[in-house]
């Protein structure tokens, strides 16, 4: 079989690699989809030990790397109770491997085949509806993350929500509190062209370019509300920063209403600073967001199996295997118009 091996930043090769075979607890599944994730783009421009993709021959690993993946059960052990052949499958990529989390991103979704160890259904295997197409069903994983975004600050139908970045995760944070019934959340992003899938997806799109200052925006979208100190404030529940930019944290402290809850789902290159007497004087919740729990898997696949959300209309552009490198240097280019990048085995 044939596979992307990481050599290091800017260096991935399609080289021919061992057919996998299962073990009695394992199976072998054949990859169809396998979307390019960040950590996957950041170990190809910078670094991958930083997001847990390992060069070939690093600690005796042979490369393969890759976690967003659907296919078909290729091969099954004899002690798996439950998978045949032929299954259409969404691979939980933390449980993939008996190492769990330290497995994930190198669990070979960019090989033609890959195995799925310790098999089991409800675990790290999930059964595709019959009418889930694979190019609906690769974007569960993303959309797990999105999910927990708003799920680590309990975002109830309720709510009036805010989401900074129209990227990958933004997209899918998006999808996933219109999906739980939350009524016209804003995406704010200077992308104009990703906006648009804000749009097609049950949102309200915000680009401070076109539409102005922010928070007048937002307030003549949900309403002014006011402090305990009589401060105007734009009264949103819940904000979820899928963008990382510089400022964004202090400024949603600065509008946020009281007892506004704040998920931070974006990585940060740097630093942030933030408002913490705003912070304070707001009662605000700030929490982290990172990958996923089972409960947020289970909703985001429940969603896309069953046609609960437009989600898979992010897969913006699609690459054979043959062209896996061309669509690494196409996702990893901020100019290229991509949003969610996927590897099709079947073109």
């Amino acid at each position: 079989m044939r596979g992307l091996v990481y050599y290091g930043p800017k260096d991935i090769r399609l080289e021919e690699l061992p057919m996998p075979e299962a073990t009695d607890a394992d199976v072998v599944v054949k990859v169809a989809r396998a979307g390019i994730c960040g950590s996957d783009l950041t170990a190809y421009l910078y670094d991958g030990m930083g997001v847990g993709i390992l060069q070939k021959g690093q600690f005796g690993h042979d490369g393969q790397f890759g976690h967003e993946m659907v296919g078909t059960v290729y091969q099954v052990g004899s002690e798996v109770e439950g998978v045949s052949v032929g299954d259409r499958v969404f691979i939980n990529p933390t449980k993939a491997k008996r190492n769990g989390m330290m497995g994930c991103d190198i669990a070979g979704a960019f090989s033609e085949y890959t195995v799925v160890e310790d098999a089991k259904y409800g675990y790290n295997l999930f059964k595709l509806a019959d009418d889930i197409t694979f190019d609906e069903a690769v974007v569960i994983e993303p959309l797990s993350v999105g999910t927990h975004g708003k799920n680590i600050i309990n975002v109830r139908p309720s709510d009036n929500v805010v989401i900074y970045g129209a990227g990958t995760i933004g997209l899918c944070a998006l999808s996933a509190v219109v999906a739980m019934g939350c009524k016209a959340p804003v995406v704010v992003d200077l992308n104009e062209k990703r906006l648009e899938y804000v749009e097609k997806l049950g949102g309200v799109g915000c680009c401070p370019d076109r539409d102005g200052d922010v928070v007048e925006f937002l307030t003549n979208h949900f309403g002014p509300v006011f402090t305990q100190f009589g401060q105007p404030r734009v009264n949103v529940d819940a904000f979820i920063d899928c963008a990382g930019g510089g400022p964004i944290l202090s400024n949603i402290i600065g509008m946020a209403k009281m007892h506004a809850r704040i998920a931070v789902v974006a990585v940060y290159k740097r630093p942030a600073e933030i408002d913490a007497a705003g912070l304070l004087s707001a009662e605000i919740t700030l929490k982290g967001s990172c990958g996923f729990e089972y409960e947020d898997l289970i909703e985001a696949f429940n969603n896309v199996n069953g046609h609960k959300t437009n989600a898979p209309i992010i897969v913006s552009h699609e690459f054979s295997h043959d062209q896996a490198v061309e669509a690494f240097e196409f996702a990893a280019d901020p100019t290229s118009g991509g949003v969610k990048v996927v590897i099709n085995y079947d073109k």
